[in-house]
Formats: C-alpha cells, sequence, structure tokens
C-alpha cells in the first residue's frame, strides 16, 4: 500500500505540532521544518482543519495548532480521512472504478479486506505513539534555525 504525499505531509505536519507542545507553528515554519512545498502544505492544513484535527488562526500571534490531543487522535482514522476518495486500487475508489474485471473479480475483496486491515491496525496506534525526545528536539532546533530568518524579514 502506498499512502500519497498529502497523507505523508499531514502526517508529519501533525508531528511536528504535537511536538511544538501548545505553541502555533505558521506554514513557513512547518513547511520548513519538513522541507517541503509551503503551498502544498497549505492545502493539507486546511484539510486537517476540516477534519476537526488542527485550528487554524489568522493574523500576528496566529499560525497552526492542534485541535485535539495528541493521544486522542488515532492514525487510521486520521489517514482514512486525509485518503478520502483515494483508492488502494481502481476498483476500491468512489464509485467503483473503471476496471472491466470487476464483475468476475477475486481480488477486489481481498484487497478491500486488507486495506480494512491496513486501518485498524493504525487505530491501534495515535500520535502521541509516534512523539519522543529526539522529534522535538529536532522541531526545537528548526524553530530556532528559521526564527533568525523571521526575525531578519521583519527588520
Amino acid at each position: 500500500m502506498k499512502l500519497t504525499q498529502f497523507t505523508d505531509y499531514g502526517l508529519r505536519a501533525l508531528m511536528i505540532l504535537a511536538s511544538a507542545g501548545t505553541d502555533s507553528l505558521n506554514s513557513k515554519e512547518i513547511a520548513f521544518t519538513l522541507d517541503v512545498s509551503r503551498e502544498h502544505l497549505v492545502k493539507v492544513l486546511q484539510r486537517l482543519a476540516q477534519g476537526g484535527y488542527v485550528q487554524n488562526q489568522r493574523g500576528s500571534g496566529g499560525g497552526v495548532r492542534l485541535l485535539k490531543q495528541a493521544n486522542e487522535i488515532l492514525l487510521g482514522s486520521l489517514v482514512r480521512w486525509l485518503e478520502e476518495g483515494q483508492g488502494l486500487v481502481e476498483c476500491l475508489r468512489p464509485g467503483g472504478g473503471h476496471c472491466t474485471l470487476t464483475p468476475l473479480c477475486l481480488l477486489k475483496p481481498l484487497l478491500s479486506d486488507a486495506t480494512e486491515a491496513f486501518y485498524v491496525r493504525l487505530n491501534q496506534a495515535t500520535l502521541a505513539d509516534c512523539l519522543h525526545p529526539p522529534l522535538q528536539h529536532f522541531v526545537t532546533l528548526r524553530a530556532q534555525a528559521i526564527a533568525p530568518v523571521a526575525a531578519h524579514r521583519q527588520a
């Protein structure tokens, strides 16, 4: 199974936010920390806000913060939300896709069961299970690295 880049960014952004504690981070800081496209990340953060995972606040002192505690975010539910509309294969896409073998295929139920088992397994863990001191240290170091750049731009 391969997750979309969208989901990958979402998972990593939430790990960064959870590691930052109660601090809000802006999309530039998160993109810098992850070394990813800010433009794509903004779309991911919007989706996470729609799902009730983060809160976006505009203006000075604004940013993005977790809306739920990390130990309340089940990974399977999160991945399912981010992957919504993506099928592992054509026949598992919304609307059934366009596979000519679907009426004769015995692979579809196997792949469907495997996909469900994947989500069940991920739901045995929370976002908090992905956090540990080295990650939190990394987030702190990256925040310190971007702070002088941001201060220089504001001057």
